[in-house]
């Protein structure tokens, strides 16, 4: 399973523990690889050119969708160069502001990129989740704001945590760890109900924002050409370790929601997905700077 991104991140967490479960149905060994760089194209691009015969597989995430949209030229073609596996799940998402902060709640947020001056916000880079996430929020709520990017989302927390910007999109299981260590404030949650890692913090959609729902999620994709019969094996020992007992108590202590979806359901949800922030990339004007 190659991990477009470092070490570590949600991307280890979710395909290490799916992937040693499924192992195990399928009698294989399961490793995890990180080829890291460039937006998560170095590693999708490694798997898109893999020999296709079930044995090399991706781990793709949100961001990879958005950059095959926010990207005019790529050396692979995400809808022609891959075939979905399964849809795996996601981790929710959150509103971050500094400890330090006078802002308060979601309200507060809301006044403050009114302001003339608008709001600063960080994310690990154009076109992550965390950028289009707040380009989509302060387009709903008719409001400005300055985008501070980062190599990488360790950098944009710092600067959260610092109060060089005011506002940062991250995971729910992040705005948990901070906010236990007092260094930042969460105001929202980006999930259908409050989260428990962030007791007493309100969800989006109860404060009005029930059509925003972005989400760090993942899937499982193998290259162009394996055979119908091996996706169709692999399909179905991921979807068993998905169910398993044991995996979902492991992946829920991460923050994780488990979310299986059949190779046609992810099929589509991909396509759509990448229809959605195609449009924000779109009507905020947003261009890739790599």
């Amino acid at each position: 399973m190659i991990v477009p991104n470092p070490a570590g991140g949600g991307g280890d967490v979710v395909s290490r523990i799916v992937g040693n479960k499924a192992g195990a149905l399928l009698g294989q060994s399961f490793v995890v690889e990180n080829k890291a760089g460039a937006s998560t194209t170095i590693g999708t691009d490694f798997v898109a050119k893999a020999k296709p015969d079930g044995c090399t597989l991706l781990s793709l995430t949100a961001s990879g969708v958005v950059i095959s949209v926010l990207r005019e030229k790529l050396p692979y073609d995400l809808q022609r160069d891959f075939v979905p596996i399964v849809g795996v799940g996601s981790f929710p998402m959150a509103l971050i502001v500094p400890a330090s902060s006078d802002l308060k709640t979601l309200a507060d947020v809301v006044k403050a990129a009114k302001a003339p001056n608008g709001i600063a916000y960080s994310s690990g880079g154009v076109g992550t989740m965390a950028h289009l996430s707040a380009a989509r929020f302060l387009n709903d709520v008719g409001a400005t704001g300055t985008h501070v990017p980062f190599r990488g989302n360790p950098d944009a927390t710092q600067a959260l945590v610092g109060g060089q910007v005011q506002m940062f999109f991250s995971s729910t299981a992040e705005a948990a760890s901070l906010a236990k260590g007092g260094r930042a404030r969460a105001v929202a949650v980006i999930s259908d109900a409050p989260h428990p890692a962030l007791p007493g913090v309100p969800t989006m959609k109860s404060a009005g924002f029930a059509d925003f729902s972005p989400r760090l999620w993942y899937a499982f994709l193998a290259p162009a050409g394996t055979p119908p019969q091996t996706v169709a094996q692999l399909g179905d020992a991921f979807t068993k370790a998905l169910k398993d007992p044991a995996v979902q108590e492991q992946l829920a202590a991460s923050g994780f929601n488990v979310e299986p979806r059949d190779q046609a359901a992810i099929s589509a949800y991909i396509k759509s997905e990448a229809a959605r922030w195609g449009k924000v990339i779109k009507d905020n004007g947003i261009t890739d700077t790599n």
